[in-house]
């Protein structure tokens, strides 16, 4: 082997095992994804288990939350509220969860917010745990 072709075939080698560790450290926190960003199983990530970057979770505004729609890009997501409260991965990662407060009634109610992505990365499913914060959005 000539010292150029050992080099390529070094670099290919190490290629191929940066793609490999890129894709251990994707993850999906809910099940069966598929390509249209649908879930089979709906998982809420807890604390305890996936890094938070933000643990307390955010206040968001409601007006925002009302302007995201399917086809929303994770660039537009991230403006109109921010990035995702939890790591659920470095590269191909299809889902984004928030732990979002609302006040209501004099108290503070909270919220889990996930949003899956399909093959595209455009925002397909939007879901809320418990499924009342979708009202306390409409409310505000």
């Amino acid at each position: 082997m000539t010292r150029t072709s050992s080099r390529a075939h070094g670099a290919a080698l190490l290629g191929a095992a940066a793609l490999l560790a890129l894709t251990g450290c994707t993850s999906y926190v809910s099940r069966g994804i598929d390509n249209d960003g649908k879930a089979a199983e709906l998982v809420w990530p807890g604390a305890d288990r996936q890094q938070t970057w933000q643990t307390e979770g955010s206040f968001p505004n409601r007006d925002n939350l009302r302007a995201i729609s399917p086809g929303a890009t994770k660039d537009q997501l991230y403006a109109l509220i921010g990035r995702p409260h939890f790591d659920e991965g470095m590269a191909a990662v299809r889902e984004w969860d928030y732990v979002f407060h609302f006040p209501s009634g004099g108290a503070v109610t909270s919220c889990r917010y996930k949003v899956i992505f399909d093959t595209n990365y455009k925002a397909r499913g939007f879901h809320w745990n418990p499924a009342i914060c979708a009202e306390l959005v409409k409310k505000g």
